[in-house]
């Protein structure tokens, strides 16, 4: 289940992946924004894990706007 949501400007969307090994779900967002009307886009990862699809669209969302404000060391947007 992928999920879009704008913030701040930014829009992200969840990529979702599930593991075949342990059937957990590994957390990836995209993030892109308009730069001079042209798309800007970066892929972001994350080396948590989700039990459910569910929980790891919104762990997704949450992870995106943390790299948008700054709260994610090593990983940023513009």
């Amino acid at each position: 289940m992928s999920q879009e949501v704008t913030y701040k400007g930014y829009t992200l969307r969840s990529a979702l992946r599930q593991l075949p090994d342990t059937g957990q779900w590994e957390l990836n967002v995209f993030i892109s924004w308009l730069v001079d009307d042209e798309e800007e886009c970066r892929h972001f990862y994350s080396t948590g894990r989700c039990a459910t699809e569910e929980e790891a669209t919104v762990q997704c969302i949450a992870y995106g706007q943390r790299i948008i404000d700054g709260k994610v060391p090593g990983s940023s947007v513009g």
